[in-house]
């Protein structure tokens, strides 16, 4: 997968110069920490056996109620309420897949036209600004005039992920309950207490995005991040976990996260529709899948002989 970011680097600088431009280099890398802080939460959830289609509405509405704190608080308070907003719906999401045992695709999809309802009635189908000047410098502050201050997060986020399922009793419990639910239940682990949980994460994750997304627009809207579900899964699954649960790698979440950011940008850059990127993106999640599905079989086979 690094052979194959590499290669496409090389193979869109060679085609479009421009692509290795300091403004694109940074505009690939905040893509890349957008798509990838959302990924860190959906990679836990995929371990677990799970998934969350209401990513797109929880950004929405993080960002709405960022823009709708500012002009009467501070940004500090503006950044935790969203983040408690986005750890709010994750647990109504848990809530949902692990009390009321409703399938998590079914759960979290209309959970998502829930919140995406509540972002457009919020603000009555308009756009609203962001206010405050220095929010705005915070969430698209550049080190040393290339790397945006998202990406950093990003790594920070890697890591604490990495740490969460390899070295902590939930991360542990995450994997377990993504290989089998019904054993890891009979061997003690709380099984809706792990759904739960993991769901909260990934909602304060999907909810990090959407503080530096409405930075960069310097305004929000209900239909801000319609769509960014389908690449956020993309990229967790290309980077190799197992849409089958019990096993991820966090490693390969940063690698796809930025094989998307430079796809988008290389699409961009040669004048694809944006239409034809989704039809783009939806192919290479196929591919993904299937050879993730051929290959895991193959290691069943070879382990059953």
């Amino acid at each position: 997968m690094v052979l194959l970011v590499l290669a496409l680097c090389v193979g869109v600088g060679i085609a479009q110069p421009t692509f290795w431009s300091v403004s694109n280099l940074s505009n690939v890398l905040f893509q890349t920490a957008y798509i990838g802080i959302a990924a860190c939460g959906m990679t836990v959830l995929i371990a677990s056996g799970l998934i969350d289609l209401s990513v797109a509405g929880v950004i929405a509405v993080s960002s709405i109620a960022v823009a709708r704190i500012l002009p009467v608080g501070t940004v500090e308070l503006a950044v935790l309420i969203a983040l408690l907003l986005g750890m709010l719906f994750g647990f109504v999401n848990g809530l949902l897949v692990g009390v009321v045992k409703i399938p998590p695709f079914i759960a979290t999809l209309g959970s998502n036209y829930l919140f995406l309802g509540a972002a457009f009635m919020w603000t009555q189908g308009k756009v609203v600004a962001i206010s405050s000047r220095n929010y705005r410098m915070i969430t698209t502050q550049r080190i040393t005039g290339v790397i945006p201050v998202s990406l950093v997060v990003f790594l920070i986020l890697i890591g604490v992920t990495y740490f969460l399922l390899q070295h902590t009793y939930l991360g542990r419990g995450a994997r377990s309950v993504g290989s089998n639910a019904v054993a890891a239940g009979l061997a003690g682990i709380g099984v809706v207490r792990t759904k739960i949980l993991v769901y909260a994460f990934s909602g304060m994750c999907a909810a990090v995005s959407g503080v530096f997304l409405a930075g960069r627009l310097s305004s929000t809207e209900g239909n801000m991040a319609i769509g960014i579900e389908m690449t956020v899964i993309a990229a967790v699954v290309v980077g190799g976990t197992s849409m089958r649960g019990g096993r991820a790698t966090v490693f390969g979440t940063l690698v796809g996260s930025i094989f998307f950011a430079v796809l988008s940008s290389a699409l961009n850059l040669i004048g694809v529709s944006s239409y034809w990127q989704y039809v783009v993106t939806g192919m290479v999640l196929v591919a993904a899948i299937s050879f993730g599905n051929r290959k895991l079989t193959m290691l069943e086979v070879r382990g059953e002989s």
